[in-house]
């Protein structure tokens, strides 16, 4: 009998934060992981919300087995969807494949299938998501009434879990997990990529720099993500623009694609200059943006826990949040005040006086220090630790059930 823990995966598609953590758990003495993917979005077309075409172009297959699942109507989806659902579940989820399943949520049909085969076959659960409560609260009051019904009980389903932060701890407690079934972790980002790029790219960092300021003493802020209503991309703007007309140094440089593209890019024509829109970035060249930029801000209207954050800081980018995001607090990724500040949202003068805060060289440096300090705590292998402890558990619960009770061992 075999010694080596089988880890079986069920994710909607291969991601840039997920992908390594697969791999470095697969390089684990006595693992093998197995990821099952739902779509093969990202790899073959880019992504719809970001308004690309491009694949992403950093490696997120190798280094682990994995398989796509077809659908029902026997092909690979090219997109996640609610209504994905893949019968091929049903043969692969076995104990006699795997001794555990880890998926993020219940959002798909396959996810709730995963559940379902897994709950009557004895393979234990594994889960992590990033909700908070912040994220919930912009739902209706009859919804929000709903969940607090059904999240109970979906969320006892799972065996185990994995926390990514202050607010999806609570979150977590709040819908009835225990903190003997948590286990503390985050949501991944990979630092060796991103150390590695940034050391090899310090000529295109500087070409970087130059081509985005006006001189040696532009301060330069970014916005990286989706250009949709709850990321809320016009306030940055605004903001930007109200503190250049206070310290002139300030340009605002904005990332990523969507369908606001057309309006924000509309809105930067009646401006002079204060804010660029580089519009798409692919991952490889991702970090090298990053570390041309003084500081990052996300002024999302609500946003469980934005990785991009992570992502600038990994580089030493102190950021600027607004407080509807779910990924900060007194041991998360920004501790306002520590490594970076936090502002109520929707409050432009709020913001507008954090970016004229962080105009301080000295503040930035701090603040920078501090951001990487903070993240080399909250990196992969922070989240490879978590899935070990929780690979450690289901071991020894394994091990007590296969041990023959000795009030009966000479019966």
């Amino acid at each position: 009998m075999s010694n080596t823990f089988r880890l079986g995966i069920v994710f909607t598609h291969p991601t840039q934060h997920h992908a390594p953590l697969w791999r470095k758990l697969n390089q684990q003495p006595g693992i093998s992981v197995t990821a099952l993917y739902l779509c093969n979005e990202n790899q073959t077309s880019g992504d719809r919300h970001l308004g690309s075409s491009q694949p992403w172009d950093v490696d997120l297959t190798s280094g682990y087995e994995y398989e796509y699942l077809k659908t029902i109507t026997g092909q690979v989806a090219s997109k996640i969807s609610k209504n994905l659902f893949h019968p091929g579940l049903f043969a692969r989820l076995k104990p006699t494949n795997f001794d555990a399943v880890f998926l993020p949520s219940f959002y798909t049909l396959s996810y709730r299938l995963t559940v379902l085969l897994c709950k009557l076959r004895g393979i234990p659960i594994i889960m992590q998501n990033d909700a908070t409560i912040i994220s919930d609260d912009h739902y209706s009051r009859a919804r929000q009434i709903a969940l607090a019904t059904l999240y109970p009980l979906m969320y006892s389903l799972a065996d185990h879990w994995i926390s990514s932060g202050d607010h999806n701890a609570i979150y977590l407690r709040h819908y009835g997990v225990s903190d003997a079934k948590m286990v503390r972790g985050c949501y991944p980002v990979d630092r060796e990529r991103y150390e590695q790029t940034i050391a090899q790219g310090q000529d295109e960092i500087q070409r970087i720099r130059r081509e985005l300021s006006w001189n040696n003493d532009t301060i330069l802020y970014c916005f990286v993500g989706k250009y949709i209503a709850r990321k809320n991309p016009f306030e940055f703007i605004e903001a930007i623009t109200k503190a250049h007309r206070v310290d002139s140094r300030v340009r605002g440089i904005m990332i990523g694609g969507g369908e606001l593209q057309a309006a924000i890019d509309q809105r930067l024509a009646e401006l002079n200059g204060e804010v660029l829109n580089i519009g798409f970035v692919n991952q490889s060249q991702l970090p090298l943006y990053y570390a041309a930029m003084d500081a990052f801000i996300s002024t999302s209207q609500f946003d469980p826990h934005p990785l991009v954050v992570s992502e600038a800081m990994a580089v030493g980018c102190p950021p600027i949040l607004s407080d509807r995001c779910g990924n900060w607090g007194y041991s998360d990724t920004v501790q306002h005040r520590y490594n970076g500040l936090v502002y109520p949202y929707g409050q432009v003068d709020a913001l507008v006086q954090a970016i004229l805060s962080l105009t301080d060289a000295e503040t930035r440096r701090l603040y920078s220090e501090r951001s990487q300090e903070v993240f080399a705590g909250q990196d992969l292998n922070t989240e490879l630790n978590a899935f070990l402890q929780v690979i450690n558990r289901i071991r020894h619960a394994k091990n007590r059930v296969a041990e023959p009770n000795p009030d009966f061992a000479n019966v």
